[in-house]
């Protein structure tokens, strides 16, 4: 790897374990005991567990798979009961969707946290992704799902919460990319691309095991007279081998979102300038980029990007010069992710990353050293 002209050995980022020595795709942070420092939700191996800020020393089990070496491919939270605390909800890339109610603390603590459905017929999830779509005030969740003959194939949705979620059978489901979303579409982004006020959808298609994928392409969101209806799709790129994610942030600075994006299962980030979504490069020897994430790391202003290669092993932030180019910084040299969040883990005012380790079986933080 070259050297980063930019990059200074004073800027290392200190790396936290908060687990290790089980398989982990996805990992999450919000606050549960209300210390105002995040907790740590993990699918790790095996089963869904909590660990507590800020020493991680105690596990405490939330769910457990039926099927050994199971466990949730993403998750994300929301408040699906409104009781002011968060929820946990995770995706099966072979199962379905369903919820964790958190019962509040100190009861959280132990672990009682009931699993429920939310979607009994979708199947082969890959990316669960929290907003509030039709702007009632109220977070829905979007879902893809990820096989071609089961559940509502090729095909993108998002629910919404029914009135009464302990007992509905099912979320209310609004499939708005039906059946034009083939070819293994991964993880989703949101951004206002048209400047409507209204989130756009983003995906990247991997490709394999299916003949069809290999691109990114958006969904723009109707407003709110047909929010419920099929929208409409832009395909950003095809003939991107590995595509996976895509996030939405005004790269450049002029006023437009464009959309960042890695290839996942293959080589490189690059991103697509709004409007006419011209592809630029960002990093072109990064391997297996899964995760992607973004925040503005060294507190100038800029959103930055950051992502780790499972294959490569690194993990990177690239800084933003908000002229449509990217500095690369090394943070880790030796680490897999499926899974990177940009979060302030130690609540010191500038964002961390929080890292799902995969096949290094491991769930780490990074301690961002503000850099200015």
């Amino acid at each position: 790897m070259a050297a980063c002209p930019f990059c200074l050995e004073s800027a290392t980022w200190k790396k936290h374990l908060i687990a290790e020595g089980g398989h982990c795709n996805t990992a999450l942070a919000f606050s549960v005991n209300e210390d105002a420092l995040p907790d740590v939700i993990a699918s790790y191996a095996g089963k869904v567990s909590m660990f507590l800020a800020p020493t991680w020393e105690k596990e405490v089990v939330l769910h457990r798979f039926q099927q050994p070496g199971a466990g949730c491919i993403h998750s994300t939270s929301l408040d699906v009961d409104g009781d002011g605390d968060m929820d946990w909800a995770g995706a099966l890339s072979s199962g379905h969707p369903f919820w964790l109610q958190n019962p509040g603390w100190p009861a959280a603590g132990t672990g009682s946290w009931t699993a429920r459905v939310i979607d009994e017929e979708i199947t082969g999830i890959h990316c669960l992704l929290t907003a509030d779509v039709d702007h009632d005030g109220r977070d829905d969740i979007i879902i893809n799902n990820f096989e071609p003959a089961r559940g509502i194939p090729d095909s993108i949705a998002w629910l919404s919460v029914p009135k009464n979620p302990y007992s509905a059978k099912a979320w209310n489901r609004h499939v708005f990319a039906r059946g034009d979303a083939r070819g293994g579409s991964h993880y989703m982004g949101l951004g206002d691309v048209n400047g409507d006020g209204w989130m756009d959808i983003a995906v990247g298609a991997k490709g394999r095991p299916f003949q069809e994928g290999n691109w990114f392409a958006f969904w723009t969101h109707p407003g709110s007279g047909e929010v419920h209806q099929p929208w409409s799709k832009t395909v950003l790129a095809v003939d991107e081998p590995g595509a996976t994610s895509v996030l939405g942030i005004d790269v450049n600075q002029d006023g437009k979102t464009d959309w960042v994006a890695s290839r996942g299962h293959g080589v490189g980030l690059l991103w697509f300038e709004n409007p006419n979504w011209n592809p630029h490069p960002i990093d072109q020897e990064i391997r297996s980029p899964h995760s992607l994430t973004s925040a503005d790391y060294n507190l100038d202003g800029l959103p930055d990007v950051a992502s780790c290669g499972y294959e490569s092993r690194w993990v990177r932030w690239y800084e933003n010069s908000g002229k449509g180019t990217f500095i690369t910084h090394q943070i880790d040299s030796d680490q897999e992710s499926y899974d990177l969040r940009s979060v302030d883990m130690d609540g010191d005012g500038d964002p961390d990353l929080l890292n799902a380790g995969r096949g290094s079986k491991n769930v780490v933080w990074y301690e961002n050293p503000h850099i200015k």
